[in-house]
Parts: structure tokens; C-alpha cells; sequence
């Protein structure tokens, strides 16, 4: 998938290990050792941002802050953790699945064990998800 935003020409396909982005601000190369399950690139705030939904690991009481923010030069913002306030346990929450957008900006999918999913919105002031709600 090439896909342009305002100020990023993002490059990446499912399944690729390395997402590449360019823009004014130079080019950008992001290699993981798993797949990304998704990438997206959106502007907010007169500012490009490009969100990684990194693979989840599953393994019980593994951190789940699977999804990470960066500015188009490639410099991290912020890595997002799901609320801990969604489960009464929050070692239940996998992690983040997947995003979309909605309205221009992302909208984040977090899985948990057996509750179901949830979906959230990115709070860039705080780094924190918001507007939770159950997910289908």
C-alpha cells in the first residue's frame, strides 16, 4: 500500500516488516522483527503523524503497548497503552489490534482475552485512548 497524506508518502504492505515514509521532514525507515498489523498516517493539529499497530503478543502478562505514534521525521511521540480501566483485570487486555480511520483521525481497537473488543480514539495532548466503547 502506497498511501499519501498531507506532508508523508507512506509505503507499506500487509505482512512487510519495514514501513518507509517520506516527507519534508526526510525519509523514514521502520523495521520490526514481526509484521506490523497495521499503519496509517493522518494530520491533526497541523502536524503529520503516522500510527503502528505492532504485532500483539499474547502470551499471558506480556505488556500491551503493541501501538506506537511517531511525527513524520520519524521521531516517537508516544506509545499508547490501552486504559486500564476497561477490565476489572488489566492483564486481560491483549493489546491493540488494529486502526482505521474515522472522521480523519484513527480509531484504535484493542482485544482483550475473553471480554470482547474495545475501540478508542488518541488523545495527542496526553498519549492516552479516550471515548472508549465496546467494538461490534
Amino acid at each position: 500500500m502506497t498511501e499519501e497524506t498531507p506532508g508523508v508518502v507512506l509505503t507499506w504492505a500487509q505482512g512487510d516488516t519495514t514501513i518507509r515514509w517520506s516527507g519534508p521532514a526526510g525519509n523514514v525507515e521502520k523495521s520490526y522483527e514481526l509484521p506490523p498489523r497495521d499503519v496509517m498516517a493522518w494530520r491533526e493539529y497541523d502536524e503529520t503523524l503516522v500510527l503502528v499497530v505492532e504485532a500483539i503478543n499474547s502470551a499471558p502478562f506480556t505488556p500491551s503497548d503493541n501501538a506506537v505514534v511517531y511525527r513524520a521525521d520519524g521521531s516517537e511521540l508516544f506509545r499508547l497503552q490501552p486504559p486500564y480501566d476497561l477490565l476489572r483485570d488489566p492483564n486481560d487486555v491483549h493489546g491493540f489490534y488494529t486502526a482505521f480511520p474515522q472522521d480523519g483521525r484513527p480509531v484504535v481497537i484493542m482485544v482483550t482475552r475473553n471480554a470482547g473488543d474495545f475501540q478508542g480514539r488518541i488523545d495527542l495532548k496526553t498519549g492516552e485512548i479516550v471515548e472508549t466503547n465496546t467494538w461490534r
